[in-house]
C-alpha cells in the first residue's frame, strides 16, 4: 500500500435547521444567475427545471438576513431581470474562501497518506 497514489475528495454542505442540506452545486447556481442575469437561462445551461433553480435560489435567500438574489419581471420577451445583490456577492466570496481552505485540507490529507504519517 505504500506506493499507491490516493486521491481524496470531500464535499461541503450547508445545513439549514429545517431544510435539506445545500451543496456546492446549489451555491454555484448563484454564480450562473450572476453571469446570465436570468433564472431561465441558468436552468437551461445546467439542465434542470426553472422551478428547481428558483426553489434553490429562494432557499438561499431565506437563509440570509438580506436577499442574495433579486428577481424582477422580464421585459417584452420575458426572462432576465435577475441580479445578485451585494449580499449575494459577499456570500459567494465567503463560500469560495471556504472552498479553497477545504481543498488545501484535502491536499494535506493526501500528503499525509503519501508520507505514511
Amino acid at each position: 500500500m505504500e506506493n499507491i497514489r490516493i486521491d481524496m475528495s470531500g464535499k461541503i454542505f450547508l445545513h439549514l435547521a429545517d431544510r435539506k442540506p445545500l451543496d456546492i452545486d446549489s451555491i454555484q447556481l448563484l454564480e450562473k444567475v450572476d453571469i446570465h442575469g436570468s433564472i431561465a437561462r441558468t436552468a437551461r445551461e445546467v439542465g434542470i427545471s426553472y422551478p428547481k433553480v428558483w426553489h434553490t435560489i429562494d432557499t438561499l435567500n431565506k437563509m440570509s438576513d438580506k436577499p442574495l438574489v433579486i428577481k424582477s419581471a422580464g421585459g417584452r420577451g420575458g426572462g432576465g431581470g435577475t441580479v445578485l445583490t451585494e449580499e449575494g456577492r459577499k456570500f459567494l466570496k465567503r463560500f469560495k474562501s471556504i472552498q479553497r481552505t477545504h481543498k488545501r485540507f484535502i491536499r494535506q490529507l493526501e500528503d499525509k497518506w503519501a508520507s505514511g504519517r
